[in-house]
Protein backbone atom coordinates (compact mmCIF):
# COMPACT_ATOMS: atom_id res chain seq x y z
CA UNK A 1 0.00 0.00 0.00
CA UNK A 2 2.86 2.40 0.77
CA UNK A 3 3.89 2.45 -2.91
CA UNK A 4 0.70 4.27 -3.94
CA UNK A 5 -0.16 7.89 -3.25
CA UNK A 6 -3.29 6.88 -1.36
CA UNK A 7 -1.33 4.26 0.56
CA UNK A 8 1.23 6.83 1.68
CA UNK A 9 -1.50 9.21 2.79
CA UNK A 10 -3.23 6.46 4.76
CA UNK A 11 0.05 5.41 6.41
CA UNK A 12 0.56 9.01 7.62
CA UNK A 13 -2.97 9.19 9.03
CA UNK A 14 -2.56 5.78 10.69
CA UNK A 15 0.68 6.93 12.37
CA UNK A 16 -1.08 9.97 13.82
CA UNK A 17 -4.01 7.83 14.95
CA UNK A 18 -1.77 5.35 16.75
CA UNK A 19 0.49 8.04 18.23
CA UNK A 20 -2.55 9.98 19.48
CA UNK A 21 -0.48 13.16 19.44
CA UNK A 22 1.00 15.63 16.89
CA UNK A 23 4.13 14.42 15.07
CA UNK A 24 6.95 16.23 13.26
CA UNK A 25 8.06 15.62 9.70
CA UNK A 26 11.09 13.65 10.94
CA UNK A 27 8.96 11.53 13.29
CA UNK A 28 6.50 10.73 10.52
CA UNK A 29 9.32 9.92 8.12
CA UNK A 30 10.84 7.50 10.63
CA UNK A 31 7.52 5.84 11.40
CA UNK A 32 6.35 5.53 7.78
CA UNK A 33 9.79 4.82 6.32
CA UNK A 34 9.05 7.39 3.61
CA UNK A 35 11.48 9.78 1.96
CA UNK A 36 11.25 13.22 3.60
CA UNK A 37 10.88 15.04 0.30
CA UNK A 38 8.05 12.79 -0.86
CA UNK A 39 6.46 12.81 2.58
CA UNK A 40 6.53 16.60 2.74
CA UNK A 41 4.60 16.74 -0.55
CA UNK A 42 1.89 14.45 0.79
CA UNK A 43 1.68 16.33 4.09
CA UNK A 44 1.30 19.62 2.23
CA UNK A 45 -1.53 18.21 0.10
CA UNK A 46 -3.36 16.63 3.07
CA UNK A 47 -3.04 19.87 5.05
CA UNK A 48 -4.32 21.96 2.13
CA UNK A 49 -7.36 19.68 1.86
CA UNK A 50 -8.04 19.92 5.59
CA UNK A 51 -7.35 16.29 6.41
CA UNK A 52 -4.30 17.29 8.43
CA UNK A 53 -3.39 20.46 10.29
CA UNK A 54 -0.01 21.88 11.20
CA UNK A 55 0.82 23.84 14.33
CA UNK A 56 2.55 27.09 13.32
CA UNK A 57 4.77 27.09 16.40
CA UNK A 58 5.89 23.46 16.69
CA UNK A 59 5.51 22.66 12.95
CA UNK A 60 4.03 19.32 13.96
CA UNK A 61 1.14 17.68 12.15
CA UNK A 62 -2.12 16.36 13.53
CA UNK A 63 -5.50 15.08 12.34
CA UNK A 64 -7.43 17.82 10.49
CA UNK A 65 -11.06 18.87 10.84
CA UNK A 66 -12.16 17.38 7.52
CA UNK A 67 -10.99 13.95 8.62
CA UNK A 68 -12.80 14.39 11.92
CA UNK A 69 -15.98 15.40 10.08
CA UNK A 70 -15.76 12.35 7.82
CA UNK A 71 -15.40 10.06 10.85
CA UNK A 72 -18.26 11.74 12.66
CA UNK A 73 -20.52 11.44 9.62
CA UNK A 74 -19.82 7.71 9.43
CA UNK A 75 -20.39 7.18 13.13
CA UNK A 76 -23.58 9.18 13.02
CA UNK A 77 -24.93 7.01 10.23
CA UNK A 78 -24.32 3.96 12.39
CA UNK A 79 -25.68 5.71 15.45
CA UNK A 80 -28.96 6.61 13.76
CA UNK A 81 -29.72 2.94 13.16
CA UNK A 82 -29.10 2.09 16.81
CA UNK A 83 -31.18 4.99 18.08
CA UNK A 84 -33.96 4.51 15.56
CA UNK A 85 -34.60 0.77 15.67
CA UNK A 86 -37.06 0.79 18.57
CA UNK A 87 -39.05 3.54 16.86
CA UNK A 88 -39.14 1.47 13.65
CA UNK A 89 -40.51 -1.50 15.57
CA UNK A 90 -43.22 0.69 17.08
CA UNK A 91 -44.04 2.16 13.66
CA UNK A 92 -44.29 -1.28 12.05
CA UNK A 93 -46.54 -2.55 14.84
CA UNK A 94 -48.76 0.50 14.67
CA UNK A 95 -49.26 0.33 10.89
CA UNK A 96 -48.81 -3.43 10.46
CA UNK A 97 -46.51 -2.66 7.53
CA UNK A 98 -42.86 -3.24 6.63
CA UNK A 99 -40.60 -0.32 7.48
CA UNK A 100 -37.03 0.47 6.47
CA UNK A 101 -34.16 2.82 7.24
CA UNK A 102 -31.80 3.73 4.40
CA UNK A 103 -28.71 5.90 3.97
CA UNK A 104 -27.06 7.49 0.96
CA UNK A 105 -23.84 5.98 -0.38
CA UNK A 106 -22.55 7.78 -3.46
CA UNK A 107 -25.11 7.27 -6.25
CA UNK A 108 -27.09 4.58 -4.43
CA UNK A 109 -28.95 4.03 -1.20
CA UNK A 110 -28.35 1.21 1.26
CA UNK A 111 -30.80 -0.55 3.57
CA UNK A 112 -29.39 -0.35 7.11
CA UNK A 113 -32.44 -1.54 9.04
CA UNK A 114 -35.74 -3.32 8.41
CA UNK A 115 -38.75 -4.44 10.43
CA UNK A 116 -40.92 -6.84 8.45
CA UNK A 117 -44.52 -8.03 8.77
CA UNK A 118 -46.51 -10.87 7.28
CA UNK A 119 -49.42 -9.73 5.16
CA UNK A 120 -52.37 -11.85 4.21
CA UNK A 121 -51.68 -14.75 1.80
CA UNK A 122 -51.06 -13.60 -1.76
CA UNK A 123 -50.03 -10.03 -0.81
CA UNK A 124 -46.78 -8.78 -2.32
CA UNK A 125 -43.83 -8.85 0.09
CA UNK A 126 -40.68 -6.72 0.17
CA UNK A 127 -37.59 -8.53 -1.08
CA UNK A 128 -35.30 -6.03 0.64
CA UNK A 129 -32.64 -6.97 3.19
CA UNK A 130 -30.09 -5.10 5.30
CA UNK A 131 -27.05 -4.26 3.18
CA UNK A 132 -28.96 -4.27 -0.11
CA UNK A 133 -28.17 -1.37 -2.44
CA UNK A 134 -30.88 0.11 -4.61
CA UNK A 135 -31.77 3.05 -6.84
CA UNK A 136 -32.19 6.66 -5.81
CA UNK A 137 -34.62 7.81 -8.47
CA UNK A 138 -37.24 5.05 -8.26
CA UNK A 139 -37.60 4.81 -4.48
CA UNK A 140 -39.27 7.02 -1.91
CA UNK A 141 -36.23 7.02 0.39
CA UNK A 142 -33.90 7.73 -2.51
CA UNK A 143 -35.92 10.77 -3.49
CA UNK A 144 -35.86 12.04 0.10
CA UNK A 145 -32.11 11.57 0.49
CA UNK A 146 -31.49 13.25 -2.86
CA UNK A 147 -33.99 16.06 -2.28
CA UNK A 148 -32.47 17.08 1.05
CA UNK A 149 -28.88 17.18 -0.24
CA UNK A 150 -27.08 20.48 -0.76
CA UNK A 151 -27.69 21.75 -4.29
CA UNK A 152 -24.14 21.12 -5.54
CA UNK A 153 -24.01 17.55 -4.26
CA UNK A 154 -27.49 16.87 -5.63
CA UNK A 155 -26.58 18.14 -9.10
CA UNK A 156 -23.40 16.06 -9.15
CA UNK A 157 -25.32 12.87 -8.40
CA UNK A 158 -28.10 13.76 -10.85
CA UNK A 159 -25.54 14.24 -13.62
CA UNK A 160 -24.30 10.67 -13.13
CA UNK A 161 -27.67 8.97 -12.78
CA UNK A 162 -28.99 6.68 -15.49
CA UNK A 163 -32.77 6.55 -15.21
CA UNK A 164 -33.82 3.07 -16.27
CA UNK A 165 -37.47 2.16 -16.76
CA UNK A 166 -38.15 -0.43 -14.05
CA UNK A 167 -41.95 -0.30 -14.36
CA UNK A 168 -44.48 1.69 -16.39
CA UNK A 169 -44.54 4.21 -13.54
CA UNK A 170 -40.78 4.88 -13.25
CA UNK A 171 -39.61 8.45 -13.82
CA UNK A 172 -37.05 8.30 -16.65
CA UNK A 173 -36.70 12.01 -17.42
CA UNK A 174 -34.26 14.06 -15.33
CA UNK A 175 -36.31 17.22 -15.63
CA UNK A 176 -39.35 15.41 -14.23
CA UNK A 177 -37.21 13.91 -11.48
CA UNK A 178 -35.89 17.36 -10.53
CA UNK A 179 -39.48 18.61 -10.19
CA UNK A 180 -40.34 15.57 -8.08
CA UNK A 181 -37.38 16.29 -5.78
CA UNK A 182 -38.52 19.89 -5.29
CA UNK A 183 -42.00 18.65 -4.40
CA UNK A 184 -40.53 16.01 -2.07
CA UNK A 185 -38.56 18.60 -0.11
CA UNK A 186 -41.45 21.07 0.01
CA UNK A 187 -43.98 18.60 1.40
CA UNK A 188 -41.47 16.73 3.58
CA UNK A 189 -41.96 13.22 2.21
CA UNK A 190 -41.13 11.16 -0.86
CA UNK A 191 -43.32 8.73 -2.76
CA UNK A 192 -42.75 5.60 -4.82
CA UNK A 193 -46.08 4.68 -6.42
CA UNK A 194 -45.11 1.38 -8.06
CA UNK A 195 -42.09 3.08 -9.65
CA UNK A 196 -39.64 0.45 -8.41
CA UNK A 197 -41.83 -2.66 -8.13
CA UNK A 198 -45.31 -3.26 -9.51
CA UNK A 199 -47.84 -3.81 -6.76
CA UNK A 200 -45.72 -2.11 -4.12
CA UNK A 201 -45.75 1.53 -3.02
CA UNK A 202 -43.65 3.36 -0.45
CA UNK A 203 -43.58 6.64 1.41
CA UNK A 204 -40.48 8.03 3.15
CA UNK A 205 -39.46 10.94 5.39
CA UNK A 206 -36.02 12.33 6.30
CA UNK A 207 -34.06 11.87 9.51
CA UNK A 208 -32.25 15.10 10.38
CA UNK A 209 -29.29 15.70 12.69
CA UNK A 210 -28.33 18.62 14.90
CA UNK A 211 -27.10 20.52 11.82
CA UNK A 212 -30.42 19.98 10.02
CA UNK A 213 -28.68 17.60 7.58
CA UNK A 214 -30.56 14.58 6.25
CA UNK A 215 -28.53 11.59 7.42
CA UNK A 216 -31.06 8.84 6.71
CA UNK A 217 -34.59 8.18 5.52
CA UNK A 218 -37.24 5.90 6.95
CA UNK A 219 -39.99 4.43 4.82
CA UNK A 220 -43.17 2.41 4.97
CA UNK A 221 -43.72 -0.16 2.20
CA UNK A 222 -47.30 -1.13 1.45
CA UNK A 223 -48.74 -3.53 -1.11
CA UNK A 224 -51.30 -1.77 -3.30
CA UNK A 225 -53.75 -4.54 -2.42
CA UNK A 226 -53.54 -3.55 1.25
CA UNK A 227 -53.21 0.26 1.29
CA UNK A 228 -54.49 2.75 -1.29
CA UNK A 229 -52.43 5.74 -2.50
CA UNK A 230 -54.88 8.06 -0.74
CA UNK A 231 -54.35 6.27 2.58
CA UNK A 232 -50.60 6.48 2.04
CA UNK A 233 -50.59 10.30 1.97
CA UNK A 234 -53.17 10.73 4.74
CA UNK A 235 -53.14 8.25 7.61
CA UNK A 236 -49.77 6.60 6.91
CA UNK A 237 -47.77 9.79 6.38
CA UNK A 238 -48.89 11.27 9.70
CA UNK A 239 -47.64 8.30 11.73
CA UNK A 240 -44.45 8.05 9.64
CA UNK A 241 -43.67 11.76 10.02
CA UNK A 242 -44.17 11.56 13.77
CA UNK A 243 -41.68 8.67 13.94
CA UNK A 244 -39.22 10.59 11.78
CA UNK A 245 -39.41 13.57 14.10
CA UNK A 246 -38.82 11.37 17.14
CA UNK A 247 -35.70 9.78 15.65
CA UNK A 248 -34.44 13.17 14.44
CA UNK A 249 -34.84 14.50 17.96
CA UNK A 250 -32.62 11.71 19.32
CA UNK A 251 -30.01 12.81 16.75
CA UNK A 252 -30.01 16.34 18.13
CA UNK A 253 -32.37 17.98 15.64
CA UNK A 254 -34.36 20.89 17.03
CA UNK A 255 -37.34 21.96 14.94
Amino acid sequence: MKSSTIGKAISVIECLRVANQPLSLKELADLTDLNKSSLHHHLKTLTKLGYLQQDIGTRKYDIGLNLVRAGQAYLQRLDVRERGHLFLEQLSNQLNQTVHMLVLDRNEIVYVDKVDVNHHPGALKCSSFIGLRTDLYSTASGKVLLAFLERGAQQEIMANLELLKLTDYTITDKSSLAQELELTKARGYGLDLQEHTLGLQCIAVPILNANSQCIAAISVSCPTAVVSPDELVTSVVDVLSDTGQKISKTMGYIK
